[in-house]
């Protein structure tokens, strides 16, 4: 079972879109066969000059996607690894809209322990996109191999209030599990998001990880709702939460 959960993980950090949407089987909500129109998805509830919070940029891949769906958004990216970051920089320099950081997004602010992720060699950056703030479960471990490294680590609405940030059009979360620990943290810049796109996970693949069920409660208390969800049954997904208000209108 492990090794077929960690097949399973490599098989979706290597996926294109199109390859994304056949490996999510189940679904929930609207807009069930355009997963590879997601950006236009998010779109229908977004101005044309959002701004946007990534927290996970990785390689910067998602980024230049935003850019170019929005030229004139304003696009706020953190990404601790600092091997990572170095290629986000160079694959978004001259995008004047992209406003990268070497940072991690926590419920604290101070320094954390980033658990980079090089597969089960330990030795592979090929599979760094998996790393996290959170510690790989027992039954994950050995397919989690890879150093420790020491980051900055920012609660968004102090960083936010710090500098002069004081709306967020688009949330888009990849976080390895540390989405509700973020959320629920920063509940004032939380409160003018319209649109968040997050990693959904049905499993403990690392301590105190978020679990789908306990991700979907919190958004909905938090006036969102539930506009597309595809994943894996028992596995992993990606999911689109609208604020209500803009939803119904």
């Amino acid at each position: 079972m492990q090794k077929l959960i960690y097949s399973l993980l490599i098989s979706i950090a290597f996926c294109e879109p199109s390859c994304e949407a056949s490996f999510f089987k189940e679904f929930e909500g609207a807009y069930y066969s355009h997963y590879n129109e997601r950006l236009e998805i998010i779109a229908k509830f977004l101005p044309e000059d959002p701004i946007i919070f990534e927290a996970g940029g990785h390689y910067g891949i998602d980024t230049i996607r935003f850019a170019k769906r929005w030229p004139k958004s304003q696009i706020i990216t953190f990404e601790p690894n600092p091997h990572a970051f170095e290629i986000f920089s160079l694959a978004t320099q001259g995008l004047s809209q992209v406003h990268g950081h070497n940072l991690a997004v926590n419920n604290y602010n101070g320094e954390a322990t980033l658990y980079v992720c090089y597969g089960s060699t330990g030795n592979d950056p090929r599979f760094e996109g998996a790393s996290s703030l959170l510690k790989a479960s027992e039954y994950m471990e050995k397919n989690y191999q890879g150093p420790k490294v020491k980051v900055p680590c920012v609660v968004l609405d102090d960083w936010c209030k710090k500098n002069q940030i004081d709306q967020i059009d688009f949330m888009w979360l990849d976080l390895e599990g540390l989405e509700l620990q973020v959320l629920k943290s920063s509940p004032t810049i939380l409160d003018t998001v319209n649109v968040i796109y997050t990693e959904t996970n049905f499993q403990p693949f690392r301590v105190g990880m978020t679990q789908y069920k306990d991700l979907k409660e919190f958004l909905e208390q938090k006036r969102f709702k539930l506009v597309s969800h595809w994943y894996a049954e028992n596995f992993q997904g990606n999911a689109i939460f609208v604020k209500k208000e803009p939803f119904e209108n």
